[in-house]
């Protein structure tokens, strides 16, 4: 008969796991095999709105379960204004994180956001270690490559692994790579093959997205599971690629992974996992509550800022009013915004606080103006889609013509200006990009562009002089279908 606890548990959950758990751990108590549970997150992007209720879940859990491990896949921070903003940023999601006894952290591309001296304070104000094998400081800092776990009188081995990219960093502003280099992870993983000896479970904590870890998988069967993130895939049930088990948890602390591995005679007969969703958990710890609600309740977050007189529905649509006010700003020709910096799904009708900015626009970059010719915006865009697979690009002062194939691949493109005529590719014209843009398309090496102030506070100076805005009705991409 299951405990109430159990019960509870299954209510919300999956009846088919919370089973087979209960019954390996009948069966572990019974004989000498050990069961290990491991509690996986990934890409929270700093929502402390969900802790009290993952916190009570996580309450529930170790009742149940009390020498569980807690672990994060990585990008704990980046999206939520309230941890983004803090006067110590980051200082909220690491304090949650310590609150409910985090054992293990990999590093995401978003750790790097403010800079190698900002992660520093974030690791020193942790009470649980960090892991990343294929990222080297300059300096000290107290990431190490792997860590062992004594558990049951098994050693648990944990290395850490982060995506890098084409241009040999994650995907982070490249300028806070001083100070730190990477290596792709696989280059890097034979040197700890070792730990496969040494340890009794070997797993990689992974911020190196799916299809990698899938490929990890295939080239390092030594892992007994990848703990994977990145991607923001929500792998539901037992995912296995041989016998390598592959996790992942959606994002922004919506749901959490339960993993199950059932050890005996010197190797794991029995693994599995299931992920169970937080956000409709019924219970909140009010503990926590208190403390989300202190982190809140500063005025910079309450602010009023401006009114938006109908409902924005969408990410295109923001995207076309962060490029409106950079572009009235520096009073340029064309301004460009990738969608990939915009995080707020939607701004419903009414006040636009501080904080909604925040959220929409967490990176904050440098705007930059540049005179270039109509070629090189050209380039830019076809370079957008190229390496995206879609159209990216949100744009002011002008519409994108996209002249599609049956099978809804862009052939090309044309850009409209407001007045009608095509953009001349031999004319010049004054564009505004944000610096992350300008590093990523090379126009922070090719031209001097003109430095302006970060995003957020033209923002503001935007809506200041405009009061109201509505951008309900927006569309700036005309898709031509073939005949």
């Amino acid at each position: 008969m299951f405990n109430a606890i159990l019960r509870n548990i299954i209510k919300y959950f999956s009846m088919a796991f919370a089973i087979i758990i209960f019954s390996l751990d009948a069966n572990a108590q019974q004989t000498d095999e050990k069961v290990l549970y491991v509690v996986s997150v990934n890409d929270m992007h700093g929502n402390i709105d969900n802790f009290p209720q993952f916190a009570s879940l996580l309450d529930t859990l170790r009742k149940q379960y009390p020498d569980l491990l807690l672990i994060s896949a990585g990008d704990n921070r980046t999206g939520h204004p309230v941890n983004d903003r803090y006067p110590k940023p980051s200082y909220p999601i690491t304090k949650l994180m310590n609150e409910v006894h985090f054992d293990l952290s990999t590093l995401g591309n978003h750790e790097f956001d403010i800079g190698v001296e900002g992660l520093r304070n974030v690791v020193e104000w942790s009470d649980f270690d960090y892991v990343c094998a294929n990222a080297y400081f300059d300096d000290s800092i107290n990431v190490k490559p792997y860590k062992i776990i004594n558990y049951k009188g098994l050693k648990i081995g944990f290395i850490g692994g982060i995506q890098v990219g084409a241009n040999g960093i994650p995907d982070f502003h490249p300028k806070y790579a001083q100070n730190v280099s990477f290596k792709p992870i696989v280059d890097i993983l034979p040197e700890y093959m070792f730990l496969r000896k040494e340890c009794d479970m070997l797993f990689l904590l992974s911020h190196c997205g799916l299809e990698a870890d899938i490929e990890i998988a295939k080239k390092f069967p030594q892992f007994d599971a990848i703990f994977g993130g990145h991607t923001h895939k929500k792998i539901e049930r037992t995912k296995l690629i041989g016998n390598t088990m592959i996790t992942q948890s959606g994002k922004n602390l919506n749901y959490l992974t339960v993993s199950v591995f059932y050890f005996t005679n010197g190797k794991i007969d029995y693994k599995a996992q299931q992920v169970f969703s937080i956000k409709d958990f019924p219970k909140k710890d009010e503990k926590i509550q208190k403390l989300v609600d202190e982190f809140g309740s500063l005025d910079i977050f309450s602010r009023i800022v401006g009114y938006t007189d109908a409902d924005t529905t969408n990410k295109e649509q923001l995207g076309y009013f962060l490029a409106d006010a950079i572009r009235v700003h520096t009073k340029s020709d064309l301004a460009f915004q990738n969608p990939g910096g915009v995080r707020l799904k939607s701004l419903p009708q009414g006040k636009i606080t501080a904080k909604d900015i925040y959220q929409m626009d967490p990176f904050n970059n440098i705007i930059m103006k540049y005179k270039v010719s109509g070629q090189e915006i050209i380039d830019m865009l076809e370079k957008a889609n190229k390496e995206t697979g879609d159209f990216p690009m949100l744009c002011s002062g002008c519409s994108i013509k996209l002249n599609v194939n049956e099978y809804e691949e862009i052939e090309s493109l044309e850009i409209l200006l407001d007045n009608g005529k095509s953009i001349d590719p031999n004319s010049k014209y004054d564009i505004a990009i944000n610096s992350y843009m300008a590093s990523v398309y090379d126009f922070s090496d090719k031209h001097k562009g003109k430095e302006y102030q970060h995003s957020n506070e033209i923002v503001f100076d935007y809506l200041k002089k405009q009061k109201h805005i509505n951008y309900s009705c927006v569309s700036r991409i005309i898709y031509v279908l073939p005949k």
